[in-house]
């Protein structure tokens, strides 16, 4: 998706479920690192139509002072409310492919669930400073080693030499590209 593409898409929302989307991002950020860091990251996907649906439906009934939002019309309410999913998750594309993804490390997304985020930019730099001196046969060793530096919860030997095994590749085909 390029910039002027979910520009566009932002076009067919009003001000107000923009606005209310902007909300959403920040709060499912603000969860995401905090309270509900240890949820499956499935639940982040429908987190922000389930809260765009319950924040329409607050908004609207506070503009109109009545509970017609959650009684008569609902279809609007939730239709609003999905809009608000939409245009949460279109910022958060956006954030994720234009301003945080500028800048990382090619290794970044293959040490999910083996660094925590607050470490694995550092521990992607790492790792390739450490792939970088020759020679290369010795590489796979000093990997492990950066492994066990940032690797939380700590892996054994076989994961490690597997894992170290897999981050030689990709670095051998980053320094050749």
């Amino acid at each position: 998706m390029t910039l002027l593409q979910a520009l566009g898409a932002f076009r067919l929302y009003g001000a107000d479920v923009l606005l209310l989307a902007l909300g959403i991002t920040l709060l499912v950020s603000l969860l995401k690192r905090t309270i509900m860091k240890r949820c499956p990251r499935k639940v982040f996907v429908l987190l922000p139509f389930a809260l765009g649906v319950l924040f329409y439906a607050v908004y609207r009934a506070v503009m109109t002072l009545s509970p017609a939002p959650f009684l008569q019309d609902i279809l609007f309410t939730l239709e609003g409310g999905f809009g608000c999913g939409c245009a949460s998750t279109l910022y958060y594309v956006a954030y994720e492919q234009f301003v945080r993804g500028k800048g990382l490390s090619p290794l970044y997304p293959l040490l999910e669930g083996l660094v925590p985020d607050g470490n694995r930019e550092a521990a992607a730099e790492a790792l390739y400073e450490a792939y970088l001196p020759e020679p290369a046969e010795s590489a796979a060793e000093r990997l492990k080693d950066v492994l066990r530096t940032f690797a939380d919860p700590p892996l054994g030997e076989e994961e490690l030499a597997l894992y170290a095994k897999l981050l030689a590749a990709v670095c051998a085909s980053l320094k050749r590209a």
